[in-house]
């Protein structure tokens, strides 16, 4: 797509006049390579939209995204409103370049009626225009069963849903486990955010909680839900889990043709890999170009103002555009050292950002 034709130099003018407190995003701004990547058709698949307002879904149209998709979650932390209110938020901005996922909540489980309970919410999400539906890491890492077993994701209570949802086409979205880094010594850590992250909640280092489900069972128990629900599609959130690897997530898409991942919240693990095996990384790319799904995992809340998002979305946006599209040399705070950018042919970056989230997701299209 051209990166000089009149939408792309209107959205320009328009982000220009946004721009706050971030001279680095003017200056970038101001190059052909923004150009080219505000002009590049684009979907960001993986989003949590849980402010009022539309400054969100305005900032991706600038940015030359169709839509981005924001994914409820049955999430129990302080910042994150519970699902009701998620699903509230998302219909609120619908139809405003935002498309919403939704989710189901795990209260009830085991009880009689549930699966049935469960579906009809689903059916009625879906006829309100839900684009697939998210399961979260609570499944595998908190919920337990009334003996106190944790409830993983291959649990023969959830089969009737995924069946329903493999024969009405839907997309499963699932974040299952966690990081690897997420069971290692922090010294043993890749990136420095999950340094960080887990040095300071040990609480959520399960390194030191060997009480609970290990790393490849969280990995086995999906893959195992996978292969009980073969025409299931899935989309594996955070590049499946299995975000330390390219050749092991590789094995994963290799098995499971109906699955793809996105790389939301994990890009670092990936430019973690290329500081010393950019060519592997660009490898994987171009073998499972059909099964990558561009997500980011932004994520905003009651109280962010209109100027940390938009400058949040540009900065991220832009970032991430560099390391697949560009052969630049990059750094970031999550990675130490610097890494080459892909720079992917343009075929594979619309998949990659485009026409692969339509597979996934069909109903983007309306």
């Amino acid at each position: 797509m051209a990166c000089c034709d009149i939408g792309a130099k209107r959205r320009l003018a328009v982000l220009e006049g946004h721009l706050g407190s971030a001279p680095s995003l003017a200056q970038g701004m101001k190059s052909k390579e923004f150009q080219r990547f505000v002009a590049f058709q684009k979907l960001d698949a993986h989003t949590h939209h849980n402010v009022e307002g539309l400054t969100f879904g305005k900032t991706a149209t600038e940015c030359g995204f169709d839509g981005i998709m924001t994914i409820n979650a049955d999430i129990a932390l302080d910042e994150w409103p519970y699902v009701a209110e998620q699903k509230r938020l998302a219909k609120a901005v619908k139809g405003n370049n935002v498309h919403w996922c939704t989710a189901f909540t795990m209260e009830g489980f085991e009880e009689p009626g549930w699966v049935e309970r469960t579906i009809e919410g689903i059916q009625q999400d879906l006829a309100a225009g839900a684009t697939g539906v998210k399961v979260w890491k609570n499944i595998g890492m908190e919920e337990r069963k009334a003996n106190g077993a944790f409830i993983m994701i291959d649990d023969p209570l959830f089969d009737p849903i995924f069946r329903f949802l493999a024969d009405k086409g839907v997309t499963l979205v699932g974040h299952c486990g966690e990081p690897k880094n997420c069971w290692l010594p922090v010294e043993q850590m890749t990136v420095n955010n999950d340094k960080e992250y887990f040095a300071a909640n040990a609480k959520y280092h399960m390194y030191k909680h060997p009480e609970y489900p290990s790393y490849q069972q969280q990995i086995d128990a999906r893959d195992n839900m996978l292969r009980k629900n073969k025409n299931l599609r899935f989309m594996g959130c955070h590049l499946g889990s299995l975000e330390w690897s390219v050749a092991e997530l590789g094995k994963t898409l290799d098995e499971f043709s109906d699955m793809s991942v996105d790389f939301a919240h994990r890009m670092c693990h990936l430019q973690y890999q290329a500081k010393d095996n950019r060519e592997g990384v660009r490898e994987f790319f171009m073998k499972y170009q059909d099964q990558l799904v561009y997500g980011t995992d932004l994520m905003f809340f009651k109280g962010d103002s209109p100027q940390k998002i938009r400058d949040t979305c540009i900065e991220t946006w832009f970032s991430d555009w560099k390391f697949l599209a560009t052969d630049e040399a990059l750094s970031c705070p999550e990675v130490n050292g610097e890494y080459r950018g892909l720079a992917l042919p343009e075929y594979v970056l619309r998949k990659v950002y485009y026409t692969n989230a339509l597979r996934w997701f069909p109903t983007l299209r309306k």
